[in-house]
Formats: C-alpha cells, structure tokens, sequence
C-alpha cells in the first residue's frame, strides 16, 4: 500500500444539538408570568456580545456562543450572561459549569420575575443531574419564591 492512497481523517467532535428535555425542563410551556420584572443594564458591548451569543446559541453553535459570553463577562459581569452560559453548559452535558454559572446568576440578578424563576429551573436541572439533592430541593423551593402574582381585584 502506497502513502498515496492513504487518506488523512480530520478529528471531528459531534455537533452541539439542544436537548428537547432540557429545554421543556428550564423553559415550560405552562408557567405563570410574575407581574415584577427587574434586570440590570448592560453596557452596549455587552448587549452586543450577549446578543450574538444567542444568536449562535440559537444555531447550536455552543462553543463559539461560550467563547461571545466569557468575553462579556469579563468586561461586565450580569446575571443575563451567568444565565445564558448556564443554559448553554446545560445542554452540553457539562452539568458542573452549568450549576457554576447558574449559582452566579442567582446570586447577581434579581430576586423576583422570570429572570430569577429560570436561572433556579436551571440551578435545579443541574443539581439533579449531578445528584445534588439538597441543591436541587432548595432551588426548587427558591425558583417557586421569584413569582410574584397580582392580587385579585374587585
């Protein structure tokens, strides 16, 4: 056999692809909107950066989404960013980044609305996927705490 008809094979890793279970899990097709919504600005780098992040994010394209996110963050760090890295790592299996990111996130970013029921239904995920289970309980009981609902009126 001549080194001719050798044929070299480039080392490819398999696609980033959104997991339909993670997705319906963190973002539920069936919640009640909380009637307070806070977030805290972010500088116009930032938004630039975060936006094209989703956009990749959005073409499965995780690694070059995480790459636009650390980069924002270190110029600004913001729960939206903390956020989407966690849903990001979420989805690529790296369950430890993901409850990392989504920790931070918590931590950061308000303490009631849709912002902070996510950034707990992702905390929560991670937890359960790394057998965390007091994490997990308490984030579920955190994430049910964000919601704040209009009083009835008469």
């Amino acid at each position: 056999m001549s080194l001719s008809s050798c044929q070299m094979f480039e080392e490819h890793k398999p696609a980033d692809v959104r997991d339909a279970t993670i997705d319906a899990e963190i973002n539920p097709q069936k919640k009640q909107d909380s009637v307070i919504e806070t977030m805290p600005l972010l500088s116009g780098s930032v938004l630039e950066l975060y936006n094209q992040a989703k956009e990749l994010y959005g073409n499965n394209q995780f690694e070059e989404a995480i790459e636009m996110l650390q980069r924002a963050n270190e110029i600004q760090q913001a729960p939206q960013v903390s956020q989407l890295l966690a849903e990001i790592y979420l989805h690529k299996k790296d369950y430890k980044q993901a409850h990392v990111w989504a920790e931070k996130s918590t931590e950061q970013g308000p303490s009631k609305g849709s912002h902070c029921e996510k950034s707990y239904r992702i905390l929560a995920a991670a937890a359960k996927r790394l057998g965390y289970v007091r994490n997990y309980q308490d984030a579920i009981k955190k994430q049910e705490d964000c919601l704040v609902i209009a009083p009835e009126t008469f």
